[in-house]
């Protein structure tokens, strides 16, 4: 919810400014070897036509945000032109004895449907380092004869990721494949005077179906209500629904219940036109609540060349 960027390319570019967002993630505090992940991103427009004109006044944010109905959205407005979406991002994953970093560039375009509504369209390629550190295992029969003489195996692998953004000022709707290309990858030992087993990992593709919808219930509070389903090979379909307040456009709370796994608590501030910080809290559901204390996720975003000084993000809510 404080990232869409990461499931889907075609966000790049969406706002009107260099949106940038380093994000830490700490799942299940206090199970060890638990997920620990890092983040920066990056996205920016590139020729867009559109940007904000009505110039840096302290009602601007109520003067863009003007209610217009969904038959408006589609009928009454002049198009604008398209235009281009650029992004950058580097993950960090942490789980166990595993490591996973990738570095991924985006492109995306930005086409006008009808009045407000714009469809967005992207791809993102990378690479995607894993390395198994079997230092940081604990074995039942010492020595395991699978991992005699192996510190550590690592593979590198390209990927792919697709993306499509329906979106206006009231609603959006979102379809993503994360992970594509390839499916196995060879792990490699560094020490190759060793014979060792064969390693053989299993990158499976991610899909996202993402929709949500901003209903401004007077100038000072919005609500947003939103989904998302995710599908991978070999897990269960898994879900959340949302629901988001915004009160002036500085202050924001919600919460989030994802299928099976958590309930979820979340708050942000946007402090100015520079800087807003987001935290999330899960409580965990699943039956590892007996061993977890829930996770920890802040997330603090930057905005550069925010030349009209806009405090609340306008597309991504």
């Amino acid at each position: 919810m404080m990232n869409s960027y990461l499931i889907n390319p075609a966000i790049s570019g969406i706002e009107d400014y260099v949106d940038i967002k380093t994000g830490y993630r700490n799942q299940w505090t206090d199970f060890p070897g638990a997920p620990v992940t890092y983040y920066v991103s990056a996205n920016m427009p590139i020729g867009k036509p559109d940007r904000t004109s009505t110039g840096a006044t302290p009602n601007i944010s109520k003067t863009i945000r003007r209610p217009l109905s969904l038959s408006t959205e589609f009928r009454g407005a002049p198009r604008v032109p398209g235009h281009h979406g650029v992004g950058i991002a580097i993950v960090s994953d942490h789980v166990g004895a595993n490591t996973q970093n990738s570095i991924t560039a985006s492109y995306a375009y930005h086409i006008p449907v009808s009045g407000n509504v714009k469809l967005a369209i992207g791809g993102s390629g990378g690479i995607t380092q894993y390395s198994v550190d079997f230092s940081n295992l604990q074995v039942r029969d010492n020595p395991d004869q699978a991992i005699v003489d192996v510190s550590k195996l690592s593979a590198m692998q390209p990927y792919i990721n697709l993306g499509a953004w329906l979106y206006s000022r009231h609603f959006f709707l979102g379809l993503s494949a994360n992970q594509l290309l390839f499916d196995n990858y060879n792990y490699e030992n560094p020490n190759k005077s060793v014979s060792t087993y064969s390693w053989i990992g299993t990158a499976y593709p991610h899909y996202f179906l993402t929709a949500g919808y901003r209903a401004e219930i007077n100038e000072d509070w919005v609500i947003i209500p939103s989904t998302l389903i995710k599908r991978v090979n070999q897990a269960p379909m898994s879900f959340d629904i949302n629901l988001k307040a915004v009160h002036k456009d500085r202050f924001w709370f919600g919460a989030s219940y994802r299928h099976k796994d958590a309930a979820v608590g979340l708050l942000g501030v946007n402090i100015s036109s520079f800087i807003n910080l987001g935290y999330s809290y899960d409580y965990t559901l699943s039956d590892l609540r007996e061993r977890s204390k829930g996770s920890h996720e802040i997330v603090v975003g930057i905005m550069l060349n925010n030349r009209h000084r806009i405090v609340c993000p306008q597309n991504l809510w």
